[in-house]
């Protein structure tokens, strides 16, 4: 869910990555022109000849890609829309031979346990990707995703980025792209996660039981959809947050149970998702987002579909 614990989810140090994310200089958040003439691409199809296509790989049930950081091997980054912050395992910036830096917050305070790498010149298949700062950390601590770090959202400012999670493909866009957004396509926004977290990937479209909601897409969470305790009474949910059954979610808050309850419907744009779905809610060992929006989406929701996300225009679809 916010990018204090997103990463936690993975088995990593909580309190370690808390003071990395939130050391973090703030992060401008992807912006772009209104308007939209180009058609966007169909769903399986060649990518138009201003996008690139690369495969999504799996690691642990959740998406990552391969990124090639210099000329040496390249790594797997799982690719992620609630974190402001890209990291990578310090075995792996080791073997790649990238110079290391301490880490300072915002106050020029060191963070023990953090280094910084710097990279230019990173590429994701043929996209040459704007120069990184990577938190660099061990990533060893329990139960990890077999994977060697995390790619940000915000590495793709003002790119359109397309999850086919059907057919294991993720699209990219050239910088300023300029694609048509169908009309049932919902607003992003990049609120804070709580009053002093970092930005998060925020939008509306989504609605549980037909009634809409604001919701974090956060690739990472493996869940289908998780309210939160603020939005639980607008949105008559109090009986299903009563439900007395739990699922424990090992990659979240570094190991969480939440409440599953049951949705009638879970729907985007009027399009229905699921229905009859697990639906959850938090427990007191869940980091929640003081009020600012109503719940966070995660895996199990956007399995099966093209997702998305215009970090140009701002907009948000899946088809």
């Amino acid at each position: 869910m916010r990018p204090k614990w997103v990463t936690a989810k993975a088995g990593f140090s909580a309190a370690l990555i808390s003071a990395v994310l939130m050391s973090a200089a703030a992060v401008a958040a992807p912006a772009g022109a209104a308007s939209a003439a180009a058609a966007p691409s169909t769903p399986g199809a060649a990518p138009a000849a201003s996008n690139t296509q690369v495969a999504l790989l799996d690691c642990g049930g959740l998406p990552c890609v391969t990124v090639r950081l210099t000329s040496g091997p390249p790594v797997k980054l799982l690719f992620d829309s609630g974190n402001a912050v890209s990291m990578l395992g310090l075995r792996q910036a080791k073997a790649l031979g990238l110079p290391l830096t301490p880490y300072r917050n915002r106050a020029g305070q060191l963070v023990p346990g953090v280094l910084l790498a710097q990279v230019s010149g990173a590429r994701l298949g043929s996209v040459m990707l704007p120069p990184l700062r990577i938190a660099v950390l061990d990533l060893g601590q329990g139960g990890v995703p077999k994977c060697d770090g995390l790619l940000s959202y915000v590495t793709f400012k003002d790119r359109v980025v397309s999850i086919d999670y059907a057919h294991h493909m993720l699209e990219v866009s050239n910088p300023g792209a300029q694609v048509a957004a169908p009309g049932a396509a919902g607003r992003l926004t990049y609120p804070t996660f709580g009053r002093k977290g970092p930005p998060i990937v925020a939008t509306t479209g989504f609605e549980v039981n037909g009634r809409p909601i604001t919701v974090q897409v956060d690739t990472l969470y493996s869940g289908t959809l998780l309210i939160y305790p603020t939005s639980v009474a607008k949105l008559g949910l109090q009986t299903e947050a009563a439900a007395t059954e739990r699922r424990h979610f090992p990659f979240t808050d570094g190991g969480v149970d939440m409440i599953e309850g049951r949705a009638l419907a879970e729907s985007f744009g009027g399009k229905g998702l699921l229905s009859n779905a697990p639906l959850y809610f938090a427990t007191p060992q869940v980091h929640v987002p003081d009020g600012m929006f109503d719940g966070t989406v995660g895996a199990e929701l956007l399995t099966g579909h093209t997702v998305t996300f215009d970090f140009h225009a701002n907009r948000f679809w899946i088809v």
